[in-house]
């Protein structure tokens, strides 16, 4: 099939679906405490601090496991 027939992404894992927007929150959250205290996500340094810090909150709040498959696909059409 070519890639002209992808139309649109299926979601695999709805369960994944319904914490998106909780997560989203957070990171939102992390994200502007992080830069409002003066953190600097333009250096590599800062990205990674930022990003830490990011990661610590969402496992405050959330189980997080490895995917083992994949979230989307293309659904295809003739």
């Amino acid at each position: 099939m070519k890639d002209e027939n992808k139309t649109e992404l299926e979601r695999l894992d709805p369960e994944s679906e319904t914490c998106f927007d909780d997560l989203a929150v957070v990171v939102s959250e992390e994200l502007y405490a992080r830069i409002a205290v003066g953190d600097n996500p333009s250096t590599p340094a800062g990205c990674q601090l930022i990003s830490e810090l990011i990661a610590d909150a969402i496992l405050d709040g959330f189980v997080i496991r490895q995917r083992t498959s994949p979230r989307y696909r293309w659904k295809h059409t003739e």
